[in-house]
């Protein structure tokens, strides 16, 4: 029942990371269009703080670095468990990337965080 969970999961955010990233490259680079700025602008780190500093660009930051993370890394663990280990080496590679995934996920946010909060010039 708990890998049917998982599994499920897995399956359900493919449509959350779908809509999100193309959220995220509509808003990157068709800049021009949303935000009325040339290209150059556009790719300005300043330009970036600003987008940044938007709490829904944070909270869609947040979103699909869980969501990408889950999906990568659940179905990393799916090509290794089908290898012939040992039940207790596949419980320490669970276990491995349950730690890697929060690790990463934790970074992401102290990085999207820094970024929302981050003052220019200073």
């Amino acid at each position: 029942m708990r890998e049917t969970r998982l599994w499920s999961l897995h399956i359900l955010v493919i449509p959350i990371i779908l809509v999100l990233l193309g959220a995220h490259f509509a808003l990157m680079h068709y800049a021009p269009i949303f935000y009325a700025l040339s290209v150059e602008k556009a790719r300005e780190f300043s330009t970036m703080i600003a987008r940044g500093k938007n709490i829904g660009q944070f909270v869609v930051y947040i979103l699909l670095l869980a969501a990408g993370l889950y999906h990568g890394l659940y179905g990393t663990r799916g090509i290794l468990r089908e290898l012939p280990w040992s039940p207790a080496l596949a419980k320490l590679i669970d276990l491995g990337i349950l730690i890697f995934g929060i690790a990463i996920f934790a970074l992401g946010v102290y990085v999207t965080w820094w970024t929302f909060n981050f003052e220019l010039g200073g």
